[in-house]
C-alpha cells in the first residue's frame, strides 16, 4: 500500500527557481552559441540566392537555444560531484542541492527533444542531425573525458565548432565545403579561446582533477607556446575564404588586424605567464570570431 505521507507539495515557480533553471541551461552562454549560428545563417542568405525566412530563423534560434540548454543541463548532472569542488561551479543548482538530479534530467531531456523537433520541422533534417551529433559528443564524449586527458579539449572543440556550420546548412540544406570551412575556422578558434579560460581557472580546475591546458604541465612556457601556434593556425584558416573567392579582399582589413592582435595577446601570455594576460587573450578571442564571420559579408 502506498504511503501518501511521503509525497510533498511541488515547489511553486518562483524567481529563485526560474534563476536556477537559467543557470542550469547556462542561458547567457547559450545565446552566444546561437548568435554565432544566426550570423552564419545571415551569411548564407547573403551568399546564396536562397530567400530569407523568419520561420527558419525562429526555428534555428529556438531549437539552438533548447539543444544548447539540454547539453549544459546534462553536463551539470554528470559533473555535479566535481562542480562541488570548484569555487566557480559550486553554486550551480544541482551541485548545491537546490535542484534534484531527476528534475535536471527531465528539464534537459525535454529541452533536447523539443529543440531537435523544432530544428527538424522548422529548419531541415541535416541541421537537426548536426545538432544531435553536437549534443551527443558534448554530453557523452567530452564531459567524461575531461577528467581523463587534456585531449578532451580537442573532442569538445567539435560540438563547439558546429554552430556556424549549422547556420550555413540551415540555408543550403547541405553539408558542403563552405559548411566544413566555417566549422574549421571555429574549431581552431576554440583553442586560444578555451585555453585562455583554462589558464585563468587552472587552480580551480585542479581542485576537481581537470587538466584542460594542452598538457599536464599547467601554466608553462610550452603550453603558452601551443596557444601561439593555434592562434597562427586560426589566422591562416580564416584567410582561406579569400583564396577561394568566398569573400572579397575587404575582409583582409578585418581578419589580419584581428588575427595579429590575437597572436600578440598569445605572445604576451607566453612572455608574462600571468592570469591577467590570459584574461586579455580571452577577450581578444571573443572579439575575433563574430567579427571574422561578419567580415565575409564585405
Amino acid at each position: 500500500m502506498t504511503n501518501l505521507s511521503t509525497y510533498t507539495t511541488p515547489e511553486p515557480l518562483s524567481k529563485a527557481l526560474f534563476k536556477d533553471y537559467m543557470m542550469l541551461s547556462k542561458f547567457r552562454l547559450s545565446t552566444t552559441v546561437v548568435g554565432t549560428t544566426l550570423i552564419a545563417y545571415y551569411l548564407g542568405i547573403y551568399k546564396t540566392p536562397v530567400e530569407f525566412s523568419w520561420l527558419i530563423l525562429f526555428g534555428l534560434a529556438l531549437g539552438g537555444m533548447l539543444v544548447t540548454a539540454s547539453a549544459n543541463g546534462f553536463n551539470q548532472v554528470i559533473e555535479k560531484d566535481t562542480d562541488k569542488l570548484m569555487t566557480r561551479t559550486q553554486n550551480r543548482p544541482v551541485a548545491d542541492g537546490r535542484m534534484s538530479v531527476n528534475d535536471a534530467l527531465t528539464f534537459s531531456a525535454v529541452c533536447g527533444a523539443l529543440g531537435l523537433f523544432a530544428l527538424a520541422f522548422l529548419v531541415n533534417g541535416r541541421v537537426a542531425l548536426l545538432s544531435l551529433l553536437s549534443l551527443f559528443i558534448y554530453t557523452l564524449c567530452y564531459t567524461p573525458l575531461k577528467k581523463q586527458t587534456p585531449m578532451a579539449v580537442f573532442v569538445g572543440a567539435i560540438p563547439g565548432a558546429l554552430p556556424p556550420a549549422i547556420g550555413w546548412v540551415a540555408v543550403t540544406g547541405n553539408i558542403d565545403y563552405i559548411a566544413i570551412l566555417l566549422f574549421l575556422i571555429q574549431f581552431f578558434w576554440q583553442f586560444p579561446h578555451f585555453w585562455a579560460i583554462a589558464w585563468m581557472l587552472e587552480d580551480d580546475y585542479r581542485k576537481a582533477g581537470y587538466t584542460l591546458l594542452p598538457s599536464y604541465e599547467g601554466r608553462s612556457k610550452r603550453n603558452a607556446a601551443q596557444i601561439i601556434i593555434y592562434s597562427i593556425m586560426l589566422l591562416l584558416i580564416s584567410l582561406y575564404p579569400l583564396m577561394i573567392k568566398f569573400s572579397s579582399i575587404n575582409s583582409l582589413f578585418v581578419i589580419v588586424p584581428l588575427g595579429v592582435f590575437l597572436i600578440y595577446k598569445a605572445i604576451q601570455l607566453y612572455r608574462t605567464m600571468t592570469v591577467e594576460s590570459a584574461k586579455s587573450l580571452m577577450f581578444a578571442s571573443l572579439l575575433y570570431m563574430p567579427s571574422v564571420l561578419l567580415s565575409y559579408l564585405l
